[in-house]
């Protein structure tokens, strides 16, 4: 099997273990019936990545005609199909399991953002991300943990396993999975065991998914030694083989034109070479033309389908005349759903620095429960979305006729990271992030984060955010930091001076959290402010202190931070400057804003947006509210689509607008995995006077765009117009921090 993606990735290493060739029966295909009405019928479903969704067409002309299937042996994605159609789903249920699917996340380590705190939800900060355990870095193992893959196949196939006592023999159909041991670069086969950890490490295709750890083996992709296992289905007893070959056809002279492409085809020559050869071990070959479908096609997998279909009717006669004797399938009984189970007590394995009382707060699932494999799943994403885990998993070891142990298996995550990320746009030209984030400190859920932005601005920082172990929603939180950033002087619409601000000060505040999605927190601020440059009015000499006391408000359920489909954001923060506090001038300054998103339709939804600015009191000109722009940077100013950045500054200002924006692709395992077009449009009224009467202007501006989310980053370009006849071209490459 090969994945596009791989072509970068699949080390030269992996020769060795691709040159031992596992088809070591050498069997001409011959169509041949057995004599005995008995014979065993067994169906190999080959890897190939998305292309194996084909593997489902086929199932539905194989159930549509009543074709025996005694067992099923599969490699990678025909693991998956395979292992769900022994399980006892439907060809027709497979089919709505895998176009139902978001395959971007299935395929991410992303928690489901909704269940994380919000402290926690900020890794998509980075493009890049060293761990420590203790003192000592630790590399991954693989782009991906598979984390999303092992709750979905969890959900799926949980109950059904319980029903057969975990034994692959006692399914609806027996089944095996194919795997590869990367320490001797042999094949293991699942015979037993959780269902989900077959599924897991027969997909695990090296470099793209970490290695399952089993038994002191660590287990890989099957593809990588037996792509189609049909000397599997013979050892197993196999009277007659059907297989499935979704392998990917090898490049055209035309496409080998690098030294990376010559390792793929190299890598694909020995891959074909063990796949030819059992392919002669079959009786029957089915072969979908998927010419057009590559590996990681799996936002096409409607297309893919119905050639497995097409395939199938085509070969029909050949199948029907393989079976003539032996006795028609009959319908599958779905297994599991019938019996009272009960969870006898709960405990987790593996934690080392993480207590378990922490963890067992965060899940529903208790000693005395009715077992319920949704809850389970539920629960498992609670537990994962604490960023404590690197991966978790569950196992349940029966202890009476109705009642199991509930063991959950978890890996926890190192606790100090090293985020780094990079962005360019127009605005701030290179700003790059550093962050280092320690966590559990003195034995609790406490974080000390130091954070460096630096480059078109700059604002360095070192938090501690204190959490009690027995008010875990409670927290204190002392803060320093430094702070440069550049402002803009327009006079309309033409750029006539800027200058920079920059500030150093710290805060302590007390606050909590609450449901997950809201945080409330207050407290004394202590600015020193410094402005360099700048014509009257807006210059200032000295430093100026600004103390006094801050309240904000943040509540977040969007379910991405670059991308949201649903949910809304909601920011609240209001600051009143106090002489005896010790500032040297005194004011009042009020911030809020609202971003709704609402889901269209899978592929299109519209952003709601309102933001509010209000101020009272001798506001400083550096403190107004600049408004302008589209950029992505945390303390710039209002985005205001068909205007200069910081073209408004406003004493007080209100601002709405709405975006439609509309999937355009979706490439899973793709570099850029999805592109949108977005349509916008705002308008804000604004005042500059600083004292009453305050006149307010009303100004419009919309605009078109286009992003990609790549694996560095959001990548967006966009142009507006703005009344007056602006017209403003926008560029942002990277994350937003």
């Amino acid at each position: 099997m090969r994945v596009s993606m791989a072509r970068l990735l699949l080390p030269l290493f992996f020769f060795a273990s691709l040159l031992s060739s596992p088809a070591l029966f050498a069997q001409e295909e011959t169509g041949l019936k057995p004599e005995r009405s008995s014979a065993k019928v067994a169906l190999v479903l080959s890897g190939g990545g998305a292309r194996g969704a084909a593997h489902v067409g086929v199932l539905k002309v194989l159930e549509r005609e009543h074709i025996p299937i005694n067992c099923i042996v599969g490699t990678s994605f025909g693991a998956i199909v395979g292992g769900l159609y022994a399980v006892g789903y439907s060809a027709a249920e497979i089919e709505h399991i895998m176009l139902r699917q978001e395959w971007n996340k299935l395929f991410s380590d992303t928690p489901d953002r909704k269940l994380a705190p919000l402290t926690e939800r900020k890794s998509s900060r980075y493009q890049g991300q060293l761990s420590f355990r203790g003192l000592s870095p630790e590399l991954p193992t693989g782009l991906y943990g598979g984390q999303r893959l092992t709750e979905v196949f969890d959900s799926l196939t949980t109950e059904r396993l319980l029903a057969a006592d975990y034994d692959f023999d006692r399914l609806p159909i027996p089944f095996r999975a194919v795997a590869t041991n990367l320490l001797d670069g042999k094949a293991y086969v699942f015979r037993e065991g959780r269902m989900t950890e077959a599924l897991r490490a027969s997909i695990a295709l090296p470099l793209i998914f970490t290695p399952v750890e089993k038994d002191g083996m660590l287990l890989v992709d099957g593809g990588l030694v037996d792509n189609l296992p049909t000397d599997i289905a013979r050892e197993w007893g196999a009277d007659i083989i059907i297989a499935v070959d979704v392998t990917s056809t090898l490049l055209k002279e035309e496409e080998i034109q690098t030294f990376l492409n010559v390792m793929d085809q190299t890598i694909s020559l020995l891959m074909q070479q063990s796949v030819e050869s059992n392919r002669k071990l079959a009786n029957l070959v089915l072969r979908p033309d998927l010419g057009e479908f590559s590996n990681n096609d799996y936002g096409r997998l409607l297309h893919v389908i119905p050639l497995g279909e097409k395939e199938a009717e085509a070969r029909l006669e050949e199948i029907k005349n393989l079976v003539v004797d032996i006795p028609p399938q009959t319908q599958k009984i779905p297994v599991g759903g019938q019996e009272t189970r009960i969870i006898e007590s709960v405990s987790f394995q593996g934690l080392k620095a993480v207590k378990e009382k922490q963890l067992a707060a965060e899940i529903q699932t208790k000693a005395g429960n009715l077992l319920d494999p949704k809850i389970l799943h539920a629960d498992l994403g609670r537990l994962y979305s604490t960023r404590l885990l690197e991966s978790v998993d569950y196992k349940l070891e029966k202890t009476g006729a109705d009642r199991y142990k509930l063991i959950y298996l978890t890996k926890e995550a190192p606790l100090n990271t090293l985020g780094a990320g990079i962005r360019y746009d127009k605005d701030y030209k290179l700003v790059a992030l550093a962050e280092f984030t320690a966590r559990q400190l003195f034995g609790t859920p406490s974080t000390a984060t130091i954070a460096s932005i630096f480059g078109g601005m700059e604002n360095h920082s070192a938090t501690l955010r204190y959490i009690p172990p027995s008010l875990s929603f409670l927290f204190v939180e002392p803060k320093i930091f430094a702070s440069r950033r550049e402002r803009m002087d327009f006079s309309d619409g033409t750029l006539v001076d800027k200058f920079t601000d920059k500030r150093n000060g710290a805060n302590f505040l007390i606050g909590g959290s609450f449901f997950k999605n809201l945080e409330i927190e207050g407290g004394y601020r202590y600015d020193r402010v410094s402005i360099i440059g700048g014509t009257p009015p807006n210059q200032q000499e000295g430093t100026t202190r600004l103390a006094g006391l801050t309240l904000r408000i943040n509540r977040d359920t969007l379910d991405d931070q670059d991308f949201p489909q649903s949910g809304t954001y909601i920011s609240l923060q209001g600051d009143k400057q106090i002489r005896s506090l010790g500032s040297d001038i005194t004011y009042s300054r009020l911030r809020g804003n609202i971003d709704r998103y609402l889901s269209l339709s899978p592929k299109s939804n519209l952003r709601l947006n309102a933001s509010v600015g209000y101020s009272r009191g001798s506001i400083p000109f550096y403190d107004l509210f600049f408004l302008g722009g589209y950029n992505f940077s945390e303390g710039g100013p209002q985005r205001l689509l068909g205007f200069n950045r910081d073209e408004l500054a406003a004493s007080r200002m209100a601002v709405a607008g709405a975006d439609f924006r509309r999937l355009v692709f979706s490439q899973p395992l793709g570099f850029a995995s999805r592109g949108y077009a977005t349509f916008f449009y705002n308008a804000v009224i604004f005042s500059e006077c600083l004292e009453a009467p305050y006149h307010s202007q009303v100004l419009q501006g919309a605009g078109i765009g286009f992003a990609l989310d790549t694996m560095l980053g959001p990548m967006r370009i966009a142009g507006g117009w703005g009344e007056g006849g602006r017209l403003k071209f926008y560029l942002s490459l990277g994350p937003s921090f």
